[in-house]
């Protein structure tokens, strides 16, 4: 692993009209670490400009649509992506269309701040995806989906190039819905050569982590083709232990919303992690949302 000064970084370097030059931190987890008996680190994507692993994806967005003619764009979402997206466009000129279903009031005021045009629709994600489908009919516009924008893979793909640049690692666990997170980390994770195995980290029935509610799986079949080339797993994680794995992070000064807890949590599923190193992408910030985690930090979990 490099040396303490590249892993405390704690704020992205980001060439906006140029190739993405990022550096998110990656600490360890004491706690995690010593109770697995193995080394547990934390790749914090929440210090990107947004304070999610999404701005990534935007920024590739941003590039692609310059370079393909593009000034408006179209995207579904649950939140996070609508929040990146539309800053990233506020920042570039662009204008962006987001779909978004029955999301928390939190979350429509942070994406409404970037002056979007926000397309309400009655309905959960796959509504808004199906709205936002019926939207982009005979336009000339930028699909900038989960699913249909290998951009966004490619953002993602900058993680696991700076995890396997820092660290040996025997795992990597991403918070795991449309996928796009965790086929572009592996992308970038296969690249180097690393032998890591990706463990995709699954909250289908949760009603606390909104982020990654009923895994969608968008990216179909790439999840399954990392998850089989690298000898993964993907594993599913119940609200209690979410609320544990989210409460220990902020114990620890990591303030992550429940999806991005997911990819902790999941550690206790893996079989002989003893004496292994495991990197868990960190995606989002609890910071966007103080009213969902104040209630969340005095539940039982």
């Amino acid at each position: 692993m490099k040396d303490s000064k590249a892993q405390s970084e704690i704020s992205p370097e980001v060439d906006f009209t140029g190739e993405p030059k990022w550096n998110t931190p990656l600490v360890r987890l004491e706690t995690e670490s010593a109770t697995h008996h193995c080394n547990v680190y934390a790749k914090l994507e929440i210090v990107n400009p947004t304070g999610v692993h999404k701005d990534r994806e935007s920024a590739m967005v941003m590039l692609d649509m310059k370079k393909n003619g593009f000034n408006e764009l179209v995207c579904s979402s649950s939140g996070n992506a609508a929040i990146s997206i539309s800053a990233f466009a506020f920042m570039n000129g662009f204008k962006a269309h987001v779909f978004v279903g029955d999301i928390p009031d939190e979350k429509l005021q942070l994406i409404s701040m970037f002056q979007p045009e926000i397309h309400k629709v009655k309905g959960a994600y796959l509504e808004a995806v199906d709205a936002m489908r019926q939207y982009m009919v005979g336009k000339d516009i930028y699909n900038a989906n989960a699913g249909y924008c290998p951009a966004k893979l490619e953002g993602n793909s900058y993680i696991g190039y700076e995890i396997a640049r820092d660290l040996k690692a025997d795992y990597v666990v991403c918070p795991t819905n449309n996928g796009t997170h965790f086929v572009g980390v592996g992308m970038g994770i296969r690249k180097t050569g690393s032998k890591a195995k990706m463990v995709a980290a699954v909250a289908p029935k949760s009603v606390i982590a909104t982020s990654i509610t009923g895994f969608y799986g968008i990216e179909q079949p790439k999840i399954d083709t990392v998850i089989g080339e690298t000898r993964g797993q993907l594993i599913e994680i119940s609200d209690d232990e979410l609320i544990k794995s989210t409460k220990s992070l902020a114990k620890q000064g990591i303030f992550a919303e429940p999806a991005s807890a997911a990819s902790v949590a999941a550690l206790s599923h893996i079989d002989s992690i003893s004496g292994s190193t495991i990197c868990c992408t960190i995606t989002g910030s609890a910071m966007k949302y103080p009213h969902a985690m104040r209630d969340l930090l005095t539940m039982q979990g």
